[in-house]
This record gives C-alpha cells, structure tokens and sequence, in this order.
C-alpha cells in the first residue's frame, strides 16, 4: 500500500471528527470507508464488523486498515495484537495517533519490519539487517532468519503464529525444531563442517529451544541474529558461550 497524503489527511480528519475514541476503517486504494468501532470498549480498542468488511471488500478490495490512539498513555505503534491480526488477515494495518501526530505501519507481506522508517540499504546487502529493534512476533529473531533467507537467498519461509513472548520459555513450546524439516531444512550430523548461511539453534532461557541465529563466515564465527527485549540486530562472533548454548545446527536443503 502507498500511504499518500490524500490517506492520511482523511485518516487524520476521521480521527478528530470523534478525539476521545479509537477511530477505524478501512484504506481501498487511494479513499477510506470509515467504520463504526463495535469494540465493547471503544476508548481503549477497536473492532470492525465483520459483514461491513466483507460488504466493503467484495465491492473494492481493501488494501490495509486503518485505527487511532488518541490518549498520552498509548505508544504511537501497533499492539501485538494489530501485529498477530494482520499476519492472520494478510492485509496491512495502520496507525495513527492524534497526540502525537505519529503513525506506524506494518505489512506481513514486507521483509521489513518498520516500512516507515527509512532502510537505505539493499536487501541483498547485510547492512539492510542490522539495527532493527527487537518486537517479539514483528521483528524478532526468527523475523530475521525469514527476511534474510528472502531478501538474501531468495527462499521464502512460513511465518508461524506466536503469542506473547513469555511462551519461548515454555516448555510446551519449540517453533524451531517442529518445523525446520517441512521448511525445506535438515540438520547437521555431528562433526559436520560448518557453511555460511547455516541457521544456529539455540535455548539461551529456559529449557526449549528459542532463538536463531545465521552463519556469515564458517572461518571467523561470524553470525547475525536479534537477541531480545531492548536490543537491536546485530553481528556477533560465534563461539564459547553461543556453542554451549546451541541444540543444533540446519541447513537448507532444498
């Protein structure tokens, strides 16, 4: 979706037509359809029916939705649960927050997390996939093995549903080694050499396996992940701590 002008400042007008609730609607192409919010508290949520989108959709497709924060105390992003929304419904949300005069955007269909926040670098470079703040579920580790294998490689992953964070430490969960075969991977045997763009498994809390992290250079140990809570991607040699806390190694074998 191209968020124009012309969007947002219908956007804006919808939000300070109604200043003391969240505003929601729907973007079709360059014009919005304004819906009524149905949430049971429409101070603090939204909620869109069901029939008016389906109403509006068969008619023009809609291309993202849209909603506002309007109070001090909400941050101008997406909740977690806007972001597990649009992963489930494929369409892009938006936000706009009318104390700040701020907005945020998210696409599941995008290998950047943050489309509006500018990344002047290729995605075909490794400098694309440095510096992108940790959100568990937007931009998290496994947000990253999926966009470097895409942007990288060329190969396209599934992006599997998550909850709230607290599940990595649980010992009922373990995304990774459910699902690394069906996704085309198969794990290194024992003594098995190293090779770039070798996907490294590991459980840093708790007792499952939770976190990812990509082989740059066999040689050097040099390796790329998004670790957690207050950190951004980065480089990191790979070795001591990371080999003990590594379950295994997979490689892509398609």
């Amino acid at each position: 979706m191209k968020l124009t002008t012309e969007i947002k400042q219908q956007i804006i007008a919808h939000a300070q037509h109604l200043p003391n609730l969240e505003t929601c609607g729907l973007i079709c192409g360059d014009r919005i359809f304004p819906c009524g919010n149905i949430a049971n508290n429409p101070k603090e949520a939204f909620e869109i029916s069901t029939d008016y989108f389906e109403e509006i959709n068969a008619a023009t497709p809609v291309t993202a939705i849209y909603h506002s924060h309007w109070q001090d105390s909400q941050p101008a992003l997406l909740s977690p649960t806007d972001i597990s929304n649009s992963k489930a419904s494929k369409i892009p949300y938006l936000l706009y927050h009318t104390a700040f005069g701020q907005w945020d955007y998210y696409s599941p269909g995008d290998i950047y997390p943050y489309p509006l926040i500018p990344n002047l670098h290729s995605p075909k470079s490794l400098e694309y996939y440095l510096g992108w703040k940790f959100e568990y579920n937007r931009s998290d580790c496994y947000t990253l093995f999926r966009s470097y294998y895409k942007g990288m490689l060329g190969v396209e992953l599934p992006d599997f549903p998550r909850g709230d964070i607290e599940e990595t430490t649980s010992p009922d969960w373990d995304m990774f080694t459910d699902s690394f075969v069906s996704c085309g991977f198969r794990k290194l045997v024992s003594g098995e050499p190293l090779q770039i763009n070798d996907v490294i498994l590991m459980c840093i809390t708790g007792s499952c396996t939770h976190h990812a992290a990509i082989l740059l250079d066999p040689s050097t140990g040099k390796a790329l992940h998004n670790l957690g809570e207050g950190r951004l991607s980065e480089i990191f040699m790979y070795g001591g701590y990371w080999v003990e806390r590594t379950r295994l190694v997979i490689r892509y074998s398609n």
